[in-house]
């Protein structure tokens, strides 16, 4: 009689099998926590970066807070650190604002202002195209707001008590700005401050800060210094208006913004102070 040959391996194929399983399952743990990991970083990475926007955007509300103390001061100086939030980066950029002023068709005074800039790279946090607020500067009392339809580069009072501000502070999302692309940028932006006159026979005042670049040296220090006031007065007859406009561009993909004021009054007196902006 014939003896059937019985498998010898079958414990060795048994283990083999539960070591394989185990291997794959390793693998699958490994790779959803590999997985979970790179999220958890790119989320990680979002977060501090929308927390560093916000936080600039406070110390650039101080710094503005400064410019509307000292604006009057010649010759006064403010220095400050630079908040290093290791996910974004400062710049200054010229002839960002067009301001002028016209009197029966002609143009009186055309004065440049630059704007200082805050941005973050898209690769670390990006806010959608076109998204917009306003962290200083709405037409009211210049508190934030979320609507560009509540701001104004121009600020007109029927007193002659200042009670708005000089300086603005915007974020916008992402977009290409100067030739740099951000995910989203804050920009500190200067403001016209209008007075009307009590009538053709009052006196109207009209205040021009203007942001200027003067020393680029590093990105450590903020120094902001009034570098100049100068005041003229000028006489309109027989009742005449004088036009105040102020257009800001921002970027491509952002519309320009643009705010316009008439002041009336026998004589208007314009005063424009130069404020000086360094990085050191």
């Amino acid at each position: 009689m014939k003896s059937t040959p019985k498998p010898i391996h079958t414990h060795w194929r048994h283990g083999q099998s539960d070591v394989l399983s185990t291997v794959i399952l390793i693998a699958v743990i490994m790779v959803v926590s590999a997985i979970f990991i790179v999220f958890s970083m790119v989320q990680f990475g979002n977060e501090v970066s929308q927390s560093s926007i916000e936080y600039i955007a406070s110390f650039l509300t101080n710094v503005a807070d400064d410019i509307d103390t000292f604006m009057f001061v010649p010759g006064a100086i403010l220095v400050y650190q630079l908040p290093n939030t290791n996910y974004g980066t400062y710049n200054f950029v010229n002839s960002l604002c067009n301001i002028s002023i016209s009197a029966a068709s002609s143009n009186v005074i055309n004065e440049v202002s630059g704007g200082l800039v805050y941005g973050v790279p898209p690769t670390y946090f990006s806010l959608p195209p076109g998204f917009s607020t306003v962290w200083r500067g709405s037409t009211f009392n210049g508190a934030p707001t979320s609507s560009l339809n509540d701001f104004s580069l121009i600020v007109s009072y029927q007193t002659r008590v200042l009670m708005g501000t000089s300086m603005a502070v915007l974020q916008f999302g992402y977009g290409n700005f100067n030739g740099i692309s951000y995910g989203t940028y804050l920009v500190m932006i200067p403001r016209v401050m209008v007075i009307n006159g009590t009538g053709p026979s009052g006196i109207g005042y009209v205040y021009i800060p203007v942001l200027n670049l003067v020393s680029n040296q590093g990105r450590g220090k903020l120094i902001i210094s009034i570098q100049n006031i100068s005041s003229q007065s000028i006489v309109l007859k027989n009742g005449g208006e004088l036009k105040i406009s102020e257009v800001c561009h921002f970027g491509n993909g952002v519309k320009p913004i643009s705010s316009s004021a008439v002041v009336v009054g026998n004589t208007v007196y314009v005063t424009i102070v130069q404020i000086g902006v360094g990085f050191g």
